[in-house]
């Protein structure tokens, strides 16, 4: 059986057939989990937003114009649901502080460290605004213009460049190690290596 085209299933979806809905949505699932678990960092946090967003899309279909493709519009309402989720988590974190959770046991040193180079860097993308992290996200991480992003974000180019280049510092700032300057012919001394 042939799936029908996106504007017939959403045309029909829109009549209230649930199954139309069903087919649109496992047509995105895979990239909107994928978008959620990069804005997440965990694949709990990312279902459970995946699977909010598709029920918030099934409600206000309705209001679905076509302005936009299927999968642009499913995109907007993952944002607005990962910024919405992340300011309710932000009073709770205010109030109960929780340890991260742990990585997985490297194979080798060189591993290790690139595991908790990582770990590192999410957590201190997590402390960023959510909306910052969210522009610098999208850039890095999905590969989205910047007029991509100031679209999806509601706001300008200019600050969406201005934002993403910010974010990019701090972590050159936060993680650059300075190289070590070891003088010729002898051996370093533990007074040389900062």
């Amino acid at each position: 059986m042939a799936v029908p085209a996106e504007t017939e299933l959403i045309a029909r979806a829109k009549r209230g057939d649930v199954d139309a809905f069903c087919l649109l949505v496992s047509g995105h699932r895979r990239s909107m989990y994928s978008f959620a678990l990069r804005l997440c960092g965990n694949h709990h946090d990312a279902e459970d937003l995946s699977q909010e967003v598709f029920l918030n899309a099934y409600r206000a279909l309705e209001r679905f114009r076509g302005d936009s493709s299927f999968h642009t519009w499913l995109r907007r309402i993952t944002v607005n649901s990962f910024l919405s989720h992340r300011r309710k988590q932000e009073v709770l974190r205010a109030t109960d502080i929780t340890e991260g959770e742990g990585f997985p046991i490297a194979r080798s040193d060189r591993t290790a460290f690139n595991n908790v180079l990582v770990q590192e860097v999410l957590q201190y993308l997590e402390e960023i605004p959510a909306r910052q992290r969210l522009m610098f996200l999208m850039k890095h991480q999905e590969g989205l213009t910047y007029e991509e992003v100031a679209d999806y974000c509601e706001t300008t180019v200019g600050t969406v460049k201005q934002t993403v280049f910010r974010v990019g510092e701090k972590l050159r700032q936060k993680f650059h190690s300075p190289r070590i300057q070891i003088s010729e012919g002898s051996n370093a001394r533990l007074s040389e290596i900062p």
